[in-house]
């Protein structure tokens, strides 16, 4: 069955959907007939809260999460479609790591994709539906100060392989999607603040800039889709050839 001949509108929960590239994939399942629910820690802007289904979650939070599938169980009778799309950085060398920036950044990268996923578990079985997590670049190279993020994407591509195996009995499908440097609210923060070098970073990217959020949700969008039914345990980069030019 192709997307075109399904006969329900599936409904696709955005785990950090309230902005960013989380809300790129939420505006691109919208135009392909996907019914979107954002779901952030942060409230989202007011234009959003008024054309999307938003709700309010901490993914460190096993009973939140929890709370949030059984919402959306009674609001929509499941979800066929799973996007992993929270998380945000701390930048710390190894030798100055603080626990709780360790442990933080994996609770809520890594431990956030463990409990959306096995909260969501019974959902995507009965629609045989498809997850697909955020891992990054970041979690192929080695990079100064970059070690707590990179460790738990890192993590993330190997659980995603992991419940590919283990699911694919349940006919669920889970990917990942690898985003080079893409034009976000957090890179130009990062620019401005002089943690990373914007023209040195272009310049190592064969398409010579930074990748729009749209272009990562477009890659979400195929691999939830039925176009991508025979695609699971798999890791799409989103890079422009950053990583084949061994340039980040």
């Amino acid at each position: 069955m192709t997307d075109a001949t399904r006969t329900h509108t599936p409904v696709a929960l955005i785990v950090g959907g309230g902005r960013g590239i989380g809300l790129a994939v939420g505006i691109i399942l919208e135009e392909q007939s996907w019914r979107v629910v954002l779901a952030d820690r942060d409230a989202p802007d007011a234009d959003i809260a008024k054309r999307y289904d938003c709700r309010s979650v901490d993914i460190a939070d096993s009973a939140a999460v929890d709370r949030l599938a059984g919402e959306l169980r009674s609001a929509y009778g499941g979800i066929d479609g799973v996007v992993n799309a929270a998380g945000y950085n701390r930048h710390q060398s190894v030798s100055e790591m603080e626990d709780e920036t360790w442990a933080g950044l994996f609770d809520v990268h890594l431990g956030g994709v463990l409990r959306v996923c096995r909260a969501f578990h019974p959902d995507l079985k009965a629609k045989q539906g498809a997850v697909v997590n955020f891992s990054s670049i970041g979690a192929r190279v080695g990079r100064p100060r970059r070690a707590a993020y990179a460790a738990a994407k890192g993590g993330i591509e190997s659980l995603t392989r992991t419940l590919a195996v283990e699911w694919a009995v349940d006919g669920i499908r889970v990917n990942a999607v690898v985003p080079g440097i893409i034009n976000t609210r957090m890179v130009q923060e990062n620019i401005a603040k002089g943690l990373v070098d914007q023209d040195s970073l272009q310049r190592g990217i064969p398409l010579r800039r930074f990748g729009e959020a749209s272009e990562v949700a477009e890659a979400v969008a195929f691999l939830l889709s039925r176009r991508a039914s025979y695609i699971t345990g798999q890791t799409l980069v989103v890079d422009g050839g950053a990583l084949a030019n061994g340039a980040w």
